[in-house]
Protein backbone atom coordinates (compact mmCIF):
# COMPACT_ATOMS: atom_id res chain seq x y z
CA UNK A 1 0.00 0.00 0.00
CA UNK A 2 0.88 3.55 -0.71
CA UNK A 3 0.48 4.69 3.20
CA UNK A 4 3.19 1.12 4.36
CA UNK A 5 5.44 2.45 1.64
CA UNK A 6 5.66 6.18 3.30
CA UNK A 7 5.71 5.05 6.13
CA UNK A 8 8.60 2.41 5.83
CA UNK A 9 10.77 5.62 3.84
CA UNK A 10 10.31 7.54 6.83
CA UNK A 11 11.47 5.23 9.60
CA UNK A 12 14.53 4.30 7.04
CA UNK A 13 15.56 8.05 7.06
CA UNK A 14 15.39 8.34 10.98
CA UNK A 15 17.33 4.88 11.54
CA UNK A 16 20.14 6.31 9.14
CA UNK A 17 19.78 9.82 11.13
CA UNK A 18 20.48 7.69 14.02
CA UNK A 19 23.42 5.60 12.27
CA UNK A 20 25.21 8.65 10.96
CA UNK A 21 25.03 10.55 15.02
CA UNK A 22 28.10 10.10 16.62
CA UNK A 23 27.96 13.12 18.84
CA UNK A 24 24.98 14.58 20.42
CA UNK A 25 26.48 18.06 20.11
CA UNK A 26 27.22 17.08 16.09
CA UNK A 27 23.58 15.97 15.33
CA UNK A 28 21.50 17.69 12.97
CA UNK A 29 19.28 19.51 15.15
CA UNK A 30 21.95 20.79 17.57
CA UNK A 31 24.69 21.78 15.96
CA UNK A 32 25.15 25.70 16.05
CA UNK A 33 22.41 25.76 18.83
CA UNK A 34 25.14 23.89 21.47
CA UNK A 35 28.40 25.97 21.73
CA UNK A 36 31.07 24.86 24.39
CA UNK A 37 32.20 27.09 26.53
CA UNK A 38 36.20 27.33 27.33
CA UNK A 39 37.80 27.84 30.88
CA UNK A 40 38.23 31.46 30.89
CA UNK A 41 41.58 31.80 32.78
CA UNK A 42 43.29 29.49 30.44
CA UNK A 43 45.95 31.82 29.01
CA UNK A 44 48.90 30.77 26.19
CA UNK A 45 51.44 32.52 28.90
CA UNK A 46 50.25 30.75 31.44
CA UNK A 47 50.93 26.96 29.84
CA UNK A 48 53.83 25.10 31.94
CA UNK A 49 57.26 25.59 30.73
CA UNK A 50 59.91 23.29 32.31
CA UNK A 51 62.56 25.58 31.31
CA UNK A 52 61.41 27.94 32.77
CA UNK A 53 61.96 29.67 36.13
CA UNK A 54 59.14 30.58 38.52
CA UNK A 55 58.76 33.64 40.46
CA UNK A 56 55.96 33.84 43.08
CA UNK A 57 53.50 36.39 40.29
CA UNK A 58 53.86 33.82 37.34
CA UNK A 59 53.00 30.86 39.82
CA UNK A 60 49.97 32.35 40.67
CA UNK A 61 49.37 32.80 37.43
CA UNK A 62 50.14 29.54 36.13
CA UNK A 63 48.01 28.19 39.17
CA UNK A 64 44.92 30.03 38.27
CA UNK A 65 45.19 28.60 34.66
CA UNK A 66 45.89 24.92 36.22
CA UNK A 67 44.63 23.89 39.31
CA UNK A 68 41.18 22.01 38.82
CA UNK A 69 39.63 23.63 41.91
CA UNK A 70 38.76 26.81 39.85
CA UNK A 71 38.18 25.14 37.13
CA UNK A 72 35.67 22.87 38.95
CA UNK A 73 33.98 26.62 40.29
CA UNK A 74 34.19 27.76 37.12
CA UNK A 75 32.36 25.03 35.36
CA UNK A 76 29.48 24.96 38.39
CA UNK A 77 28.83 28.81 38.11
CA UNK A 78 28.60 27.75 33.74
CA UNK A 79 26.02 25.04 35.21
CA UNK A 80 24.15 27.38 37.38
CA UNK A 81 24.38 30.39 34.17
CA UNK A 82 22.27 27.30 32.14
CA UNK A 83 20.23 26.52 34.93
CA UNK A 84 19.23 30.40 34.71
CA UNK A 85 18.05 29.31 30.92
CA UNK A 86 16.14 26.72 31.37
CA UNK A 87 14.21 28.46 34.15
CA UNK A 88 12.86 31.09 31.65
CA UNK A 89 12.13 28.58 29.04
CA UNK A 90 8.29 28.24 30.74
CA UNK A 91 7.42 31.76 29.52
CA UNK A 92 7.72 30.57 25.84
CA UNK A 93 5.28 28.42 24.01
CA UNK A 94 5.80 24.76 23.68
CA UNK A 95 5.76 23.17 20.02
CA UNK A 96 5.93 19.37 20.12
CA UNK A 97 5.78 17.09 16.84
CA UNK A 98 4.54 13.83 17.14
CA UNK A 99 4.14 10.90 14.38
CA UNK A 100 3.07 7.42 14.98
CA UNK A 101 2.76 4.89 11.91
CA UNK A 102 2.13 1.12 11.59
CA UNK A 103 -0.06 -1.86 10.88
CA UNK A 104 -3.23 -2.99 12.95
CA UNK A 105 -6.35 -5.49 12.63
CA UNK A 106 -9.30 -6.03 14.46
CA UNK A 107 -13.69 -6.27 13.59
CA UNK A 108 -16.29 -3.85 14.63
CA UNK A 109 -19.71 -6.01 15.72
CA UNK A 110 -22.69 -5.00 13.74
CA UNK A 111 -25.83 -6.61 12.89
CA UNK A 112 -25.12 -7.94 9.79
CA UNK A 113 -22.09 -9.96 11.19
CA UNK A 114 -18.14 -8.38 12.17
CA UNK A 115 -16.62 -6.37 10.20
CA UNK A 116 -13.10 -7.36 9.41
CA UNK A 117 -10.17 -4.88 8.76
CA UNK A 118 -6.66 -4.73 8.35
CA UNK A 119 -5.11 -1.31 8.33
CA UNK A 120 -1.55 0.77 7.92
CA UNK A 121 -1.80 4.22 8.66
CA UNK A 122 0.63 7.29 9.45
CA UNK A 123 -0.36 10.11 11.93
CA UNK A 124 1.74 13.32 11.91
CA UNK A 125 0.82 15.86 14.11
CA UNK A 126 1.48 19.63 15.88
CA UNK A 127 1.09 20.15 19.45
CA UNK A 128 0.63 23.98 20.84
CA UNK A 129 0.87 24.52 24.68
CA UNK A 130 1.25 28.16 25.81
CA UNK A 131 1.20 28.50 29.73
CA UNK A 132 -0.73 31.75 30.50
CA UNK A 133 -1.13 32.02 33.87
CA UNK A 134 0.81 29.95 37.17
CA UNK A 135 0.59 32.55 39.65
CA UNK A 136 4.47 33.00 40.34
CA UNK A 137 5.83 29.71 39.89
CA UNK A 138 8.05 30.77 36.66
CA UNK A 139 8.82 33.77 38.43
CA UNK A 140 10.19 32.33 41.45
CA UNK A 141 12.25 29.76 39.70
CA UNK A 142 14.19 32.27 37.93
CA UNK A 143 14.67 34.30 41.08
CA UNK A 144 16.19 31.01 42.82
CA UNK A 145 18.10 30.18 40.06
CA UNK A 146 19.50 33.72 39.26
CA UNK A 147 20.14 33.63 43.14
CA UNK A 148 22.22 30.36 42.66
CA UNK A 149 24.30 31.33 39.62
CA UNK A 150 25.09 34.50 41.95
CA UNK A 151 26.45 32.11 44.56
CA UNK A 152 28.23 30.15 42.29
CA UNK A 153 29.92 32.84 40.69
CA UNK A 154 30.58 34.01 44.27
CA UNK A 155 32.46 30.95 45.20
CA UNK A 156 34.46 30.65 42.09
CA UNK A 157 35.91 34.09 43.20
CA UNK A 158 36.08 32.64 46.77
CA UNK A 159 37.90 29.20 45.12
CA UNK A 160 40.20 31.67 43.01
CA UNK A 161 41.59 33.73 46.18
CA UNK A 162 41.79 30.49 48.36
CA UNK A 163 44.09 28.85 45.39
CA UNK A 164 45.90 32.20 45.30
CA UNK A 165 46.60 31.82 48.84
CA UNK A 166 47.79 28.21 48.52
CA UNK A 167 50.36 29.19 46.14
CA UNK A 168 51.85 31.85 48.64
CA UNK A 169 51.42 29.97 51.23
CA UNK A 170 53.68 26.78 49.68
CA UNK A 171 56.14 29.35 47.85
CA UNK A 172 56.63 31.06 51.22
CA UNK A 173 57.40 27.66 52.95
CA UNK A 174 59.40 26.77 50.02
CA UNK A 175 61.80 29.61 49.89
CA UNK A 176 62.21 29.55 53.69
CA UNK A 177 63.37 25.80 52.99
CA UNK A 178 65.86 26.74 50.43
CA UNK A 179 67.68 29.64 52.87
CA UNK A 180 67.38 26.94 55.85
CA UNK A 181 69.43 24.42 53.76
CA UNK A 182 71.50 27.73 52.58
CA UNK A 183 72.30 28.23 56.22
CA UNK A 184 72.58 24.40 56.86
CA UNK A 185 75.05 23.74 54.32
CA UNK A 186 76.90 26.61 55.48
CA UNK A 187 76.95 25.37 58.88
CA UNK A 188 77.95 22.09 57.69
CA UNK A 189 81.27 23.49 55.46
CA UNK A 190 82.27 25.08 59.19
CA UNK A 191 82.09 22.26 61.03
CA UNK A 192 83.65 20.39 58.39
CA UNK A 193 86.77 23.08 58.60
CA UNK A 194 86.60 22.82 62.15
CA UNK A 195 86.20 18.98 62.11
CA UNK A 196 89.68 19.15 60.39
CA UNK A 197 91.17 21.65 62.28
CA UNK A 198 90.73 19.73 65.44
CA UNK A 199 92.11 16.90 63.97
CA UNK A 200 95.15 18.43 63.07
CA UNK A 201 95.40 19.73 66.13
CA UNK A 202 95.32 16.11 68.01
CA UNK A 203 97.30 15.05 65.72
CA UNK A 204 100.21 17.10 66.49
CA UNK A 205 99.40 16.74 70.24
CA UNK A 206 97.69 20.45 70.79
CA UNK A 207 93.92 19.19 71.37
CA UNK A 208 92.19 16.70 73.58
CA UNK A 209 90.29 13.57 72.58
CA UNK A 210 86.81 14.95 74.26
CA UNK A 211 87.71 18.27 71.93
CA UNK A 212 87.88 15.68 69.20
CA UNK A 213 84.54 14.16 69.86
CA UNK A 214 82.96 17.47 70.73
CA UNK A 215 83.85 18.44 67.01
CA UNK A 216 82.96 15.21 65.18
CA UNK A 217 79.46 15.08 67.11
CA UNK A 218 78.66 18.96 65.92
CA UNK A 219 80.01 17.73 62.29
CA UNK A 220 77.29 14.96 62.67
CA UNK A 221 74.35 17.23 63.91
CA UNK A 222 75.06 19.30 60.81
CA UNK A 223 75.26 16.52 58.34
CA UNK A 224 71.57 15.29 59.86
CA UNK A 225 70.40 18.91 59.70
CA UNK A 226 71.09 19.09 56.27
CA UNK A 227 69.58 15.69 55.32
CA UNK A 228 66.64 17.19 57.12
CA UNK A 229 66.13 20.54 55.15
CA UNK A 230 67.05 18.95 51.95
CA UNK A 231 64.15 16.42 53.16
CA UNK A 232 62.05 20.07 53.86
CA UNK A 233 63.03 21.54 50.10
CA UNK A 234 61.74 18.47 48.15
CA UNK A 235 58.61 18.51 50.53
CA UNK A 236 57.92 22.04 50.54
CA UNK A 237 58.23 22.14 46.14
CA UNK A 238 55.96 19.00 45.77
CA UNK A 239 53.27 21.01 47.85
CA UNK A 240 54.10 23.92 45.47
CA UNK A 241 53.71 21.98 42.58
CA UNK A 242 50.12 20.59 43.28
CA UNK A 243 48.88 24.27 44.35
CA UNK A 244 49.74 25.35 40.37
CA UNK A 245 47.83 22.69 39.27
CA UNK A 246 50.75 20.56 38.31
CA UNK A 247 52.09 16.46 39.86
CA UNK A 248 54.12 16.29 42.82
CA UNK A 249 57.33 15.63 40.84
CA UNK A 250 56.66 17.87 38.13
CA UNK A 251 60.03 19.21 36.88
CA UNK A 252 59.00 22.85 38.46
CA UNK A 253 61.53 25.25 38.95
CA UNK A 254 61.37 28.04 41.38
CA UNK A 255 63.49 31.25 41.60
CA UNK A 256 63.56 33.51 45.26
CA UNK A 257 61.62 36.87 44.65
CA UNK A 258 64.19 39.57 45.85
CA UNK A 259 60.73 41.80 46.59
CA UNK A 260 59.73 39.61 49.42
CA UNK A 261 62.64 40.73 51.77
CA UNK A 262 61.87 44.40 51.45
CA UNK A 263 60.86 45.95 54.72
CA UNK A 264 58.23 45.53 56.91
CA UNK A 265 55.23 46.92 57.18
CA UNK A 266 53.04 47.87 59.70
CA UNK A 267 49.09 47.34 59.97
CA UNK A 268 47.88 50.85 60.35
CA UNK A 269 43.87 49.78 60.28
CA UNK A 270 42.68 48.72 63.50
CA UNK A 271 41.03 45.09 63.60
CA UNK A 272 37.41 45.90 63.96
CA UNK A 273 37.78 48.05 60.87
CA UNK A 274 38.87 44.96 58.67
CA UNK A 275 36.52 42.90 60.34
CA UNK A 276 33.54 45.02 58.81
CA UNK A 277 35.30 45.53 56.00
CA UNK A 278 35.86 41.26 55.92
CA UNK A 279 31.86 40.70 56.33
CA UNK A 280 31.06 43.49 53.97
CA UNK A 281 33.76 41.57 50.68
CA UNK A 282 33.86 37.98 51.79
CA UNK A 283 32.83 36.32 48.93
CA UNK A 284 31.64 33.35 50.49
CA UNK A 285 29.52 34.69 52.83
CA UNK A 286 27.68 36.66 50.07
CA UNK A 287 27.35 33.01 48.37
CA UNK A 288 25.39 32.23 51.90
CA UNK A 289 23.29 35.19 51.66
CA UNK A 290 22.28 34.15 47.84
CA UNK A 291 21.27 30.79 49.60
CA UNK A 292 19.40 32.36 51.41
CA UNK A 293 17.56 34.31 48.80
CA UNK A 294 17.26 30.91 46.26
CA UNK A 295 15.83 29.33 49.60
CA UNK A 296 13.07 32.36 50.01
CA UNK A 297 12.28 31.46 46.06
CA UNK A 298 12.19 27.70 46.58
CA UNK A 299 9.54 28.57 49.20
CA UNK A 300 7.34 31.44 47.58
CA UNK A 301 7.70 28.35 44.20
CA UNK A 302 6.38 25.43 47.15
CA UNK A 303 3.16 27.74 47.92
CA UNK A 304 2.26 28.72 44.18
CA UNK A 305 1.93 25.15 43.30
CA UNK A 306 -1.59 25.57 45.39
CA UNK A 307 -3.04 27.66 43.05
CA UNK A 308 -4.55 26.72 39.47
CA UNK A 309 -2.59 27.22 35.83
CA UNK A 310 -3.88 28.47 33.11
CA UNK A 311 -2.46 27.60 29.49
CA UNK A 312 -3.81 27.60 25.43
CA UNK A 313 -3.29 24.11 23.67
CA UNK A 314 -3.83 23.32 20.19
CA UNK A 315 -3.25 20.71 17.91
CA UNK A 316 -3.14 19.53 14.39
CA UNK A 317 -2.65 15.67 12.94
CA UNK A 318 -3.18 14.56 9.27
CA UNK A 319 -3.63 11.04 8.78
CA UNK A 320 -2.82 9.21 6.09
CA UNK A 321 -4.31 5.57 5.99
CA UNK A 322 -5.11 2.55 3.55
CA UNK A 323 -7.13 -0.43 4.79
CA UNK A 324 -8.89 -3.60 3.62
CA UNK A 325 -12.21 -4.48 5.35
CA UNK A 326 -14.41 -7.67 4.77
CA UNK A 327 -18.43 -7.33 5.83
CA UNK A 328 -20.26 -10.72 5.00
CA UNK A 329 -18.60 -11.68 1.84
CA UNK A 330 -18.22 -8.45 0.68
CA UNK A 331 -14.29 -7.26 0.41
CA UNK A 332 -13.04 -3.39 -0.23
CA UNK A 333 -9.70 -1.30 -0.10
CA UNK A 334 -9.88 1.92 0.81
CA UNK A 335 -7.19 5.12 0.99
CA UNK A 336 -7.37 8.48 2.26
CA UNK A 337 -6.36 11.63 4.22
CA UNK A 338 -7.54 13.51 7.38
CA UNK A 339 -6.91 16.32 8.78
CA UNK A 340 -7.76 17.14 12.37
CA UNK A 341 -7.55 20.50 14.53
CA UNK A 342 -8.29 21.77 17.86
CA UNK A 343 -7.82 24.47 20.57
CA UNK A 344 -8.50 24.99 24.21
CA UNK A 345 -8.57 27.10 26.86
CA UNK A 346 -7.63 25.29 29.66
CA UNK A 347 -7.26 25.18 33.63
CA UNK A 348 -5.85 22.62 36.23
CA UNK A 349 -5.63 22.93 39.12
CA UNK A 350 -4.71 20.20 41.94
CA UNK A 351 -7.15 19.92 44.44
CA UNK A 352 -5.58 17.18 47.19
CA UNK A 353 -2.67 15.06 46.11
CA UNK A 354 -1.73 13.77 49.74
CA UNK A 355 -0.86 16.69 51.74
CA UNK A 356 2.15 16.28 48.79
CA UNK A 357 2.23 20.33 48.15
CA UNK A 358 2.21 20.79 52.57
CA UNK A 359 5.25 18.87 53.15
CA UNK A 360 6.86 20.34 50.51
CA UNK A 361 6.07 24.02 51.79
CA UNK A 362 7.68 22.80 55.23
CA UNK A 363 10.74 21.34 54.08
CA UNK A 364 11.25 24.61 51.57
CA UNK A 365 10.75 26.52 54.80
CA UNK A 366 13.09 24.72 56.69
CA UNK A 367 16.18 24.68 54.09
CA UNK A 368 15.30 28.16 54.02
CA UNK A 369 15.94 28.64 57.91
CA UNK A 370 19.02 26.10 57.45
CA UNK A 371 20.69 28.95 55.04
CA UNK A 372 20.36 31.55 57.19
CA UNK A 373 21.90 30.00 60.11
CA UNK A 374 25.17 28.78 57.82
CA UNK A 375 24.87 32.29 56.49
CA UNK A 376 25.17 33.52 60.48
CA UNK A 377 27.50 30.62 61.26
CA UNK A 378 29.36 31.99 58.20
CA UNK A 379 29.58 35.45 59.28
CA UNK A 380 31.09 34.41 62.91
CA UNK A 381 34.06 32.05 61.12
CA UNK A 382 34.79 35.56 58.97
CA UNK A 383 35.26 37.52 62.33
CA UNK A 384 37.15 35.05 63.85
CA UNK A 385 39.10 34.80 60.70
CA UNK A 386 40.49 38.28 60.53
CA UNK A 387 40.61 38.10 64.20
CA UNK A 388 43.31 35.50 64.23
CA UNK A 389 45.19 36.76 60.99
CA UNK A 390 45.30 39.74 62.27
CA UNK A 391 47.25 39.01 65.53
CA UNK A 392 49.21 36.38 63.61
CA UNK A 393 50.69 39.11 61.78
CA UNK A 394 51.53 41.40 64.54
CA UNK A 395 52.73 38.10 66.55
CA UNK A 396 54.98 37.25 62.99
CA UNK A 397 56.31 40.98 62.66
CA UNK A 398 57.76 40.75 65.88
CA UNK A 399 59.39 37.66 65.63
CA UNK A 400 61.26 39.32 62.31
CA UNK A 401 62.60 41.75 64.38
CA UNK A 402 63.49 39.34 67.00
CA UNK A 403 65.28 37.37 64.69
CA UNK A 404 66.90 39.87 63.17
CA UNK A 405 68.26 41.13 65.96
CA UNK A 406 69.22 37.16 66.62
CA UNK A 407 71.19 36.86 63.42
CA UNK A 408 73.35 40.19 64.54
CA UNK A 409 73.91 39.47 67.90
CA UNK A 410 75.22 35.78 67.67
CA UNK A 411 76.68 36.59 64.30
CA UNK A 412 79.19 38.83 66.68
CA UNK A 413 79.32 36.25 69.20
CA UNK A 414 80.97 34.41 66.54
CA UNK A 415 83.33 36.97 65.12
CA UNK A 416 84.79 36.96 68.79
CA UNK A 417 84.89 33.39 69.26
CA UNK A 418 86.59 32.96 66.38
CA UNK A 419 89.06 35.81 67.19
CA UNK A 420 88.96 34.44 70.49
CA UNK A 421 89.88 30.97 69.39
CA UNK A 422 92.49 32.01 67.21
CA UNK A 423 94.41 33.71 69.58
CA UNK A 424 94.19 31.25 71.70
CA UNK A 425 91.51 33.23 74.19
CA UNK A 426 88.50 30.26 73.96
CA UNK A 427 88.18 26.98 73.62
CA UNK A 428 86.80 24.94 70.74
CA UNK A 429 83.89 24.17 72.88
CA UNK A 430 83.29 27.71 72.83
CA UNK A 431 83.73 28.12 68.86
CA UNK A 432 81.46 25.54 68.56
CA UNK A 433 79.02 26.85 70.72
CA UNK A 434 78.78 30.36 68.95
CA UNK A 435 78.48 28.71 65.26
CA UNK A 436 75.69 26.78 66.09
CA UNK A 437 74.06 29.91 67.76
CA UNK A 438 74.59 31.45 64.59
CA UNK A 439 73.17 28.42 62.47
CA UNK A 440 69.91 28.33 64.62
CA UNK A 441 69.51 32.58 64.36
CA UNK A 442 69.88 31.95 60.20
CA UNK A 443 67.85 29.53 60.41
CA UNK A 444 64.83 31.32 62.81
CA UNK A 445 65.27 34.30 60.77
CA UNK A 446 64.54 32.45 57.41
CA UNK A 447 61.53 30.59 58.93
CA UNK A 448 60.44 33.52 60.76
CA UNK A 449 60.36 35.85 57.03
CA UNK A 450 57.65 33.37 55.33
CA UNK A 451 55.68 32.97 58.45
CA UNK A 452 55.36 36.84 58.26
CA UNK A 453 54.79 36.45 54.50
CA UNK A 454 52.52 34.11 55.05
CA UNK A 455 50.82 36.17 57.79
CA UNK A 456 49.89 39.04 55.61
CA UNK A 457 48.58 36.40 52.77
CA UNK A 458 46.23 35.01 55.36
CA UNK A 459 44.71 38.09 56.24
CA UNK A 460 43.94 38.94 52.72
CA UNK A 461 42.13 35.42 52.52
CA UNK A 462 39.87 36.27 55.24
CA UNK A 463 38.95 39.66 54.22
CA UNK A 464 38.40 38.07 50.91
CA UNK A 465 40.62 40.67 49.06
CA UNK A 466 42.16 39.61 45.81
CA UNK A 467 45.42 41.47 44.76
CA UNK A 468 47.24 39.70 42.24
CA UNK A 469 50.85 40.25 42.34
CA UNK A 470 52.17 42.37 39.50
CA UNK A 471 53.11 40.54 36.67
CA UNK A 472 49.86 38.53 36.95
CA UNK A 473 47.89 38.47 33.52
CA UNK A 474 45.07 36.08 33.88
CA UNK A 475 42.18 37.63 36.34
CA UNK A 476 39.23 36.31 37.85
CA UNK A 477 35.72 36.07 35.20
CA UNK A 478 32.13 36.21 36.11
CA UNK A 479 29.31 34.96 34.53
Amino acid sequence: MRSAATLFAVLGSIFTLEAKQTDSLGSAVTRGLIVKKAYPLTDTAASFDPTRSYELAPLIELSLANNPNTRSAWFNALASAAAVGESKSPYYPKLNFRAAGGYDQGYNPIQTGPETYQRVSIKPGLQLEYLLLDFGRRAADVRRTVALLDGANLTFSRRVQTTVFAVQQSYFAHTAALSQRDATRTNLEFTRTLLAMVEAQVANGLGTQPELDAARKTFSQAEFDLATADRNVEVTLGNLRVATGLEANAPLRVTLDSKENGPLEGLSVKVDQLIDTAVAKRPDLAARIADIQASRAATERAKADFLPKVSLQGSWNNESYGYRAQQSGVNGSFNGTYNNAGGFAVMSWDLFDGFERVERVKKRQAEESEARANAEATRLETTRDVWTSYNDSLKARKRVTYALSLVTSANENFNSAQAAFQNGLATITELISSQSALAAARFEQAGAQADYLTSIASLSLAMGNFQAPAGTKVKPAFL
